[in-house]
């Protein structure tokens, strides 16, 4: 049975320089902390998608930190530890880890997702860990 339901949705993101992002298939270059507001149907599982692009590979001075995320209003630190990021390293960079779960810090060019459930308030309550709920 699909589970359909509203979701409004937004992210608060700061950038280290001046980076260029997308966030759900928004480009946009960051110069100043900027909140992204969303409001759209979500089906079953949906997610939240940003990308760190166009990052020259010799560029130290440029990053994206993810500062909250929240869903109709409630904003937990743990939503931004429930994502994974999956950097896209340099051929010749010797430590590649990837993914990375639980970071909320996009130094390198490549994509964070964030994936949740629907109805959100159930999943938020299995992610904050509120207790037992009725399935």
């Amino acid at each position: 049975m699909d589970t359909s339901c509203l979701v409004k949705m937004a992210v608060v993101l700061e950038p280290v320089g001046c980076p260029w992002v997308i966030v759900q298939e928004q480009l946009q270059q960051l110069v100043t902390t900027t909140s992204f507001n969303f409001e759209f149907d979500a089906i079953n599982n949906s997610y939240l998608k940003i990308q760190h692009c166009n990052k020259a590979l010799n560029d130290p001075s440029t990053a994206v930190i993810i500062k909250e995320i929240s869903f109709f209003g409630i904003a937990d630190p743990r939503f931004i530890l429930s994502g994974t990021y999956y950097p896209d390293y340099p051929e010749h960079y010797v430590n590649k880890i990837t993914p990375l779960p639980g970071q909320g810090y996009l130094g390198w060019n490549g994509v964070y997702k964030l994936e949740f459930s629907v109805p959100v308030f159930s999943w938020i309550h299995r992610e904050l860990n509120m207790g037992w709920m009725y399935q």
